[in-house]
């Protein structure tokens, strides 16, 4: 248990940092839903003038922008995913990259403890914090709508928003832990899974926009969990998230593989 409490304590101040990003956006965004749901027939006037492209972008309809819970669902949850997403790409690059890029890979794995062993005590360390954060987020979430909102929401959907928001993490928590033992810099790491992010989010945005481009949304872990359609038809994609989740798992085990057999450049 050496190793986990270390990690856990090393990556402590990270944590608190981002946990009071998701803690400050929410007190920033939730806040003025009742003013745009007072103010909702001019906006629509406006927002109707925009593209397609760009109402799609960040959610925006006219259905979800008659719910409070749908306000936050549209730009609200698009920041959050990014957020998210960087969050558990910094996370796993200072759980695994930074031992490569502090050259203390070589004195860790000389130890009397197996690969095995060291993987899955860093994976622990991440899962906790993705898990602990997203606990933060959800009752972050449903606590400013408790208190801020006047209008009738679904408390179902802001879970399934938080569930959302876990699946994402925990997806980018394992496709940069296998960019990170591949390429063994925290460099590399970041821009690959980044670029992978917005490949991700905007395909999945053109693909749903052009009929001609359709097949690039069906690469995107966001079109199965779609945010319009789940406030729409008051639905939670469940077992969408699970199926990704356990996609993630299955990336985490040949990331495991590859640790396992690694020769690392020191």
């Amino acid at each position: 248990m050496f190793l986990i409490k270390k990690e856990l304590k090393y990556n402590f101040k990270n944590f608190f940092i981002w946990a009071m990003i998701f803690i400050l956006f929410g007190f920033m965004y939730i806040p003025i839903t009742n003013k745009l749901l007072e103010n909702m027939g001019p906006l629509m006037d406006f927002v109707d003038k925009f593209p397609k492209f760009l109402l799609q972008t960040f959610n925006f309809n006219k259905e979800m922008f008659s719910k409070a819970e749908g306000i936050f669902g549209s730009e609200g949850m698009t920041f959050t995913y990014f957020l998210g997403a960087f969050f558990a790409t910094f996370l796993s690059s200072n759980l695994y990259v930074k031992e490569f890029d502090s050259k203390t890979i070589e004195f860790l794995i000389t130890k009397p403890v197996s690969r095995k062993f060291i993987f899955i005590q860093k994976l622990l360390s991440g899962i906790f914090y993705i898990i602990i954060l997203n606990l933060i987020f959800t009752v972050n979430t449903l606590l400013l709508f408790n208190i801020f909102i006047k209008t009738e929401y679904s408390v179902k959907i802001l879970l399934g928003f938080g569930l959302y928001s876990l699946t994402v993490q925990l997806f980018f928590y394992s496709l940069s832990t296998l960019i990170g033992i591949i390429s063994q810099k925290s460099s590399v790491n970041t821009a690959v899974s980044t670029i992978i992010l917005i490949f991700m989010y905007f395909g999945n945005t053109l693909g749903e926009s052009f009929e001609s481009i359709n097949f690039i949304s069906y690469m995107s872990i966001f079109k199965y969990i779609p945010l319009i359609e789940t406030v729409e038809n008051n639905k939670i994609f469940f077992s969408n998230s699970i199926i990704i989740i356990f996609l993630s798992f299955i990336i985490t085990f040949i990331s495991y593989n590859v640790f396992k057999r690694s020769d690392f450049k020191i």
